[in-house]
């Protein structure tokens, strides 16, 4: 049974293969572009941040994959890393809300951060993972309320916060969806069979 075991944990599994070469192949991607175009200009301070930011995107699928206990805590889990890893990726490179030196756009990295640290401090347990997710959502969009206070003038991009806000409460649809499942079987294991 011992070597059953070894073998499955060490056996390669396609799809982390195909996760990992995948993001490999978009770090890949303005390196070439740069080759054909000047308009792409890459520094290695930009390929060092998009090979942490994919790096960390891997990390938080393959421990959505370990640390999920069923399918709707692993989505929930892939969607919230998905969506914390565009945050960071879009505010970046153009910004959240108007471009990315806007003093209002470090909040959308540090909800992402808080939202990271909370996560590994309940140890992604999903009754706890929903509130995480919907305070992400609503962080998210408050943002965006307190742009118009801070940058009179101009105008909010809501269609793309609302999107970032939809990804964040499916995620957290997914966790509360995990956490009812969870306390539903904790309960019969409780009830005496007879």
């Amino acid at each position: 049974m011992t070597d059953t075991n070894a073998k499955s944990a060490s056996a390669i599994n396609p799809w982390r293969v195909v996760g990992w070469s995948a993001a490999g192949g978009l770090l890949l991607l303005p390196a070439i572009a740069m080759q054909f175009t000047p308009e792409v200009v890459w520094t290695a301070g930009d390929f060092i941040f998009a090979a942490l930011l994919l790096f960390a995107l891997g990390v938080g699928l393959e421990l959505a994959i370990r640390f999920g206990r069923d399918a709707p805590h692993r989505v929930g889990m892939a969607i919230s890393v998905l969506t914390a890893f565009l945050t960071i990726w879009a505010n970046g490179a153009v910004g959240m809300i108007g471009n990315e030196k806007a003093p209002v756009n470090s909040g959308f990295n540090v909800i992402v951060l808080a939202g990271v640290l909370a996560s590994l401090l309940v140890r992604f347990r999903p009754q706890i993972m929903r509130w995480i997710a919907l305070a992400a959502a609503v962080g998210q969009m408050a943002l965006g309320v307190a742009a118009t206070q801070m940058m009179p003038g101009h105008g909010v991009e809501w269609g793309v916060l609302t999107v970032f806000a939809a990804a964040w409460l499916t995620a957290t649809a997914c966790f509360h969806r995990a956490a009812v499942a969870r306390r539903a079987r904790s309960e019969e294991a409780r009830v005496p069979a007879g």
